[in-house]
């Protein structure tokens, strides 16, 4: 053991230094309590700098122990991704075991399923990072071995500032052999009431299925905005029966948290309950791959983008919105809209305005994957004063692989040609080649667009 502790020697943080930050383990530095013990909150000087810390505490009397630590220590440092929390250190001192995380604000999903201000996009994006989250622990690569989680749950996702997903909780996990003729390994059951696959608790063997099962659970928490057990006047209430239920009777919108069910569009629902009641299969081998749930979960987001677009839904929550200022002055006054020629000087190309677009592309690339969607845009759309129709058209057009997003260039273009119907002008081709590409050229083909279709009133 002494040989493996000596490999962490630069995650140790001094005891002294937990004590300060949590004012020696005050209830009110206290933030939640789970199997492994207490969770507190404070600020804390480490390897990464001055920050807002995680500190879990060890209590042997919560059921985990010295292996649990360890586990978790080792898990961590090994398997590194956006989607799985930071370990930043952690204290085996004075018989003390803390463990140090990155601290995520807005603390586990299972607070947030009846979180009314969540909308279904929201839902979908939480949904997707933690898909990738535990897809990357599945992901053997080239070698033997994959990690099992054991414990996937609402409780077990941590959302940070941004709502991004982020997998907790390895102390319970082990390594399950990949790429070999036998993938399963037999294990005591372990994990929480309510999430266990049925089969590794009837059987004890572990397969990297039993953590799709609990998975398809979250989905369906997601979805119905409830814990997967709840207790009502002294009854205890199972979700997954009432899954079974609905959904073999095709009731399945009798289920839906209610504030969503406005929101959603009958193809992203679709995909997104069969895909998550095929989680929850009997079978091992009628549940799906981690990568596919990933897969489908992201044609959820782009069915539902793409009816947000459509619509172009004005967006009214406080996050979602930015002065006017920060926009029409970018959108408006960075250029003279009546000289063509200067219609090129929007965007990344001027020097002057380039840092301007740059912070609007990056405040609205809300979920950080380098490009914008309907959703993420309607701030912009707010701003510019053009009918949802023209809106609509422009995007169609500078959407040149048309999934519905815009990456810095295409977005740069659409600014242009927003810019251009701003000024009531008469959208010729000319204009339309300035616009895009700068003073017309004959090598430029002029762009197969409807001008008609663009005609400002």
């Amino acid at each position: 053991m002494m040989h493996i502790t000596r490999k962490f020697e630069h995650l140790k943080i001094q005891l002294q230094a937990i004590k300060s930050a949590t004012n020696n383990f005050v209830d009110d530095k206290c933030i939640g309590k789970g199997g492994f013990g207490k969770v507190y909150k404070g600020e804390l000087l480490h390897s990464k700098g001055q920050t807002i810390v995680a500190l879990k505490r060890l209590d042997p009397t919560f059921g985990q122990g010295n292996p649990e630590f360890w586990k978790e220590i080792i898990m961590l440092s090994l398997y590194k991704h956006e989607n799985i929390v930071s370990l930043l250190g952690f204290c085996d001192e004075s018989d003390e075991k803390i463990l140090v995380y990155e601290y995520a604000s807005r603390k586990s999903l299972d607070l947030h399923l009846n979180n009314d201000d969540l909308t279904w996009i929201d839902r979908i994006k939480i949904c997707i990072g933690a898909a990738r989250g535990l897809a990357y622990l599945h992901n053997p690569g080239e070698t033997q071995q994959r990690v099992l989680h054991r414990d996937i749950k609402s409780s077990n996702i941590l959302l940070d500032e941004n709502w991004n997903a982020k997998i907790s909780d390895l102390g319970l996990s082990k390594f399950g052999p990949a790429n070999q003729q036998y993938t399963f390994i037999v294990s005591n059951a372990v994990g929480t009431v309510g999430y266990c696959d049925p089969l590794y608790v009837e059987s004890g063997l572990l397969t990297k299925e039993s953590d799709v099962y609990s998975f398809g659970i979250v989905l369906f928490e997601v979805l119905c905005g409830r814990l997967c057990i709840t207790h009502q006047a002294g009854i205890h209430q199972s979700l997954v029966g009432l899954v079974r239920q609905y959904y073999k009777q095709n009731k399945i919108n009798e289920i839906i948290y209610d504030t969503i069910k406005d929101e959603m569009t009958p193809k992203s629902l679709d995909a997104f309950t069969k895909i998550a009641y095929q989680c929850l299969e009997r079978e091992l081998e009628e549940r799906p791959l981690m990568t596919e749930v990933v897969r489908i979960l992201e044609s959820v987001l782009e069915y539902q983008t793409v009816k947000s677009l459509k619509t172009l839904t004005m967006e009214t929550r406080s996050e979602y919105l930015l002065p006017d200022t920060t926009l029409s002055s970018f959108v408006v006054n960075s250029i003279n809209p009546t000289n063509p020629e200067l219609v090129a000087g929007v965007g990344v190309e001027n020097t002057k305005n380039a840092d301007l677009f740059e912070m609007y592309f990056k405040i609205a690339d809300s979920n950080k994957d380098g490009r914008i969607n309907g959703v993420e845009a309607v701030p912009f759309f707010q701003t510019t004063g053009l009918p949802k129709a023209i809106l609509a058209k422009i995007w169609s057009y500078v959407d040149v692989n048309g999934n519905g997003y815009l990456n810095r260039s295409e977005f740069n273009n659409y600014l242009k040609l927003v810019t251009v119907a701003q000024s009531k002008r008469e959208l010729t081709p000319d204009i339309v080649k300035a616009a895009l590409y700068g003073p017309a050229s004959p090598k430029i083909p002029v762009p197969q667009i409807d001008l008609e279709a663009l005609a400002v009133p």
